[in-house]
């Protein structure tokens, strides 16, 4: 692991400090700060929690459990989970009235909205008064009183009523006040026998009927179903009367083995019967639980049965076909001409025994993160909630024991901590197969981002092969409407470029500003260890010409070993990458060169003790230009040494002085850098212009860090990954040929996208964020 992330045995009062420092950094303040009575905008970034039953026994009780919690996910405001339970705390008074014991459930929803939380509260349970008489059997685990779903409908108004009143804003609040809880999910999982029963025939005419007094799971299935979209409707009115910026969800949220087989019980299905019959308009989101079935991964398919995994590939994975429910329930949406709505994940997880062995905690690790990342890719999901934190009553599913404790594996618990904090990065382009016609067969393969159109854009890109003779040069289609992005050829050679013929492989090329304009529309093309070096240039008529070429190095430079590498440089701060550092890894040395402008290349730093800060001692060593200062302008250096820690980075000052802004030798930004394979990456993650982020990733492990230099002058991650970028485009940097170079996707003159390329393997990603 890079970094040991969370502490879990913290005491009350630090949890309490350290939620409290984190409800001021989260993505939005708590509902009651907010006086204006608009919906919180609930997204796939928020994160919440489903517990069973909301019974601690803990010293610190409940308090500390939602403390626990929001350490969990830092920078979140989590949705917290609770059931009415109306079944155990509904009652009839002496007057025969309806009333409610809020107590226990006010034991959750106050505390955690006086944390700053947000309730979600699902409406659910049913007494027998309600139920049309309906009492537990000697198994209460086969026929419990709540898995009936009411009869009476002026009952079940009732207790909506009172539930969203008595959660509506605080007694004493100024007008305007949102409410204690703005988001309610009718029922849990009402398409399954375990919590949804009904007695009744429905009718050709729509109505339902009295059954024969006892539930059959085939004949009083439509019955079921109908009824169901009744309370929802009867819900939905009444929450709306009273708090018209509350969330309705509803939905048959459950699947796998519980439908039987039977498709028309499934989510999807059970949306559509909603959709066909007039009950579109009652409801806001849609309730899903996508599990998957517990030795299956989110993204198994399942095409000719999509419910038995309530996940599954997501539609535009799988072309003209549906194979996973997810994407069943959002065809459904799309079908229906609803796809504004989002679909909830009210409940998610895998029952997690600690007995499994050490193989079996990292496939679940990997499956639940994956299931994180394909659920943020979405544009049609809202939030996802974790069923559950703790373990409690038997429930296996909790990250975390009953005592509090991680379970056997700390790793599933940092790195899913991580999923849910850290967004993923948006996956614009992927492919299995190469990239606009080069097929990224051959382990030699390089990718290198070019100005080809002489734009000030980045936005081509050179793909060769050294010791071959073959480079092409690819450009991004147009596209129309929502016609998928696409790459074509425009420049095609087997015999090199410019002259230079590629025929070894030690072969190397990077773009660069030859003429100082400001565009990376000129290429440098070397033969460490034999003193080849040529500088070519592109004409209109797209053919490449040598401006320059040599046969005993550049610039006083002799490029007589094959370790040497050429890095272009913003030398004199004027936002051009018109000076070339070159540096010998091991043997201390490095030189940066400026071309005049009478031609030649000239040494402007000439030194064999390395640089300030850095002794360029180890063959590991590895030299990039960064923006530091935040200018626009590459004119720093960052030189690291992976596999022992070592990174500073230098700027230039008057003369050829340089001095460090950063020295360190234990990594960055929480990134130890003590793996050899580590790499480092320049470039725009935040799309302002400035290549002053860091990619800092581990080809072979799934490791990537995006780091950013804050105003303090020290270093934080804003994006952390151990499963690659892109869940979706599954590119998960679990392999040793992994490379990845910053680009100009969008044409926009910033290389604000992470081209991530598997050479010999034909796997393309881009990502951004």
């Amino acid at each position: 692991m890079i970094r040991a992330q969370r502490l879990i045995s913290l005491s009350a009062a630090a949890l309490m400090a350290l939620a409290a420092t984190v409800f001021v950094a989260s993505d939005a303040g708590p509902a009651s700060a907010d006086p204006a009575p608009s919906r919180y905008p609930y997204s796939n970034r928020d994160v919440g929690f489903s517990e069973v039953g909301w019974d601690f026994t803990t010293p610190g009780g409940i308090g500390d459990h939602l403390d626990r919690m929001q350490a969990f996910v830092p920078g979140r405001t989590p949705i917290i989970r609770a059931w009415t339970d109306f079944h155990t705390y509904a009652f009839k008074d002496a007057t025969d009235a309806i009333q409610m014991n809020f107590d226990h459930l006010d034991r959750t929803v106050m505390e955690a909205h006086r944390k700053g939380m947000r309730p979600l509260v699902t409406l659910f349970g049913s007494p027998s008064w309600l139920n049309g008489g309906h009492f537990p059997t000697g198994d209460p685990t086969q026929d419990p009183p709540e898995t009936w779903l009411p009869t009476d409908s002026e009952g079940w108004k009732t207790l909506v009523d009172q539930t969203v009143q008595h959660y509506g804003p605080p007694p004493g609040s100024p007008p305007g006040t949102p409410p204690i809880v703005d988001a309610f999910e009718i029922w849990n999982e009402p398409n399954i026998d375990g919590f949804g029963k009904y007695d009744g025939v429905y009718g050709a005419d729509g109505v339902i009927r009295p059954g024969d007094g006892r539930y059959d799971t085939g004949a009083d299935a439509t019955a079921t179903l109908a009824r169901y979209w009744e309370l929802v409707k009867i819900a939905s009115t009444e929450i709306r009367s009273t708090c018209g910026q509350c969330y309705v969800l509803a939905g048959g949220s459950a699947g796998l083995g519980a439908i039987h087989g039977d498709a028309t019980r499934s989510p999807s299905a059970w949306l559509d019967w909603g959709y066909a019959h007039g009950y579109k308009d009652t409801f806001d989101a849609v309730a899903h639980h996508p599990y998957s079935e517990m030795n299956d991964a989110p993204e198994t398919p399942k095409c000719g049965a999509p419910w038995e995994n309530l996940f599954g590939p997501p539609a535009d994975d799988t072309p003209g076909q549906i194979c996973g429910e997810l994407a069943a329930v959002r065809d459904v949406m799309v079908r229906r001409d609803d796809a504004g709505k989002k679909i909830w994940g009210t409940e998610w997880g895998y029952g997690l025994t600690s007995t499994n062995p050490a193989w079996w905690w990292s496939m679940k690790r990997d499956q639940m993160v994956k299931g994180v990342r394909m659920w943020q890719a979405q544009d049609y999901t809202g939030p996802l909630v974790l069923f559950s934190y703790r373990d409690s009553k038997g429930n296996p599913y909790g990250i975390v024991e009953e005592e509090g404790f991680v379970k056997k594996d700390l790793g599933l618990y940092d790195d899913l901590s991580l999923a849910f904090t850290n967004p993923d990065l948006r996956v614009p382009f992927k492919s299995q197969s190469g990239i606009g016609g080069y097929d990224l067969a051959d382990p030699r393969d390089r990718v290198v981002p070019f100005d080809y159109e002489h734009t000030g854009k980045l936005d081509h890109l050179l793909v060769y092969r050294p010791g071959t003779g073959i480079v092409y040069v690819l450009r991004r289609k147009a596209t129309v409407g929502t016609e998928r992005p696409s790459f074509e050829t425009v420049f095609r050679s087997t015999n090199g470029i410019g002259g230079f013929n590629l025929s070894s492989t030690n072969d190397q090329i990077i773009s660069y500003d030859f003429a100082h304009t400001g565009r990376q529309d000129y290429l440098v093309l070397y033969r460490p260890g034999t003193g080849v070096v040529y500088v070519v240039g592109h004409a209109s008529d797209g053919s490449f010409w040598p401006v320059y070429t040599s046969t005993s190095g550049i610039g006083g430079y002799d490029l007589s070993s094959t370790k040497d590498r050429l890095v272009a440089y913003d030398h004199e701060h004027t936002g051009k990458l018109d000076h070339l550092v070159a540096y010998r890894p091991g043997d201390n040395v490095l030189f940066i060169l400026q071309h005049s402008a009478a031609g030649p290349f000239e040494t402007v730093v000439g030194s064999h003790q390395g640089i300030d800060g850095f002794a360029l001692t180890s063959p590991n060593d590895q030299v990039i230009a960064y923006d530091y200062a935040h200018t626009g302008k590459q004119d720093a250096l960052l030189l690291y040494r992976p596999g022992a820690g070592l990174v500073t980075i230098v700027g230039h000052a008057a003369g050829n002085t340089f001095w460090p802004h950063l020295i360190s030798s234990s990594g960055i930004a929480g990134y130890d850098l003590a793996d050899s394979r580590d790499r480092i990456v320049a470039f725009d993650y935040a799309h302002t212009g400035m290549a002053d982020h860091l990619a800092v990733y581990r080809p072979g492990t799934g490791y990537l860090d995006v780091v950013r230099h804050d105003p303090a002058d020290t270093y934080s991650a804003v994006h952390v990954s151990h499963l690659g970028v892109g869940s979706v485009g599954w590119f998960d940097l679990r392999n040793a040929q992994d490379r990845i170079v910053a680009y100009d996707f969008g044409h926009t003159g910033s290389a604000d996208h992470l081209l991530l390329y598997r050479p010999g393997g034909r796997a393309v990603t881009i990502g951004t964020r």
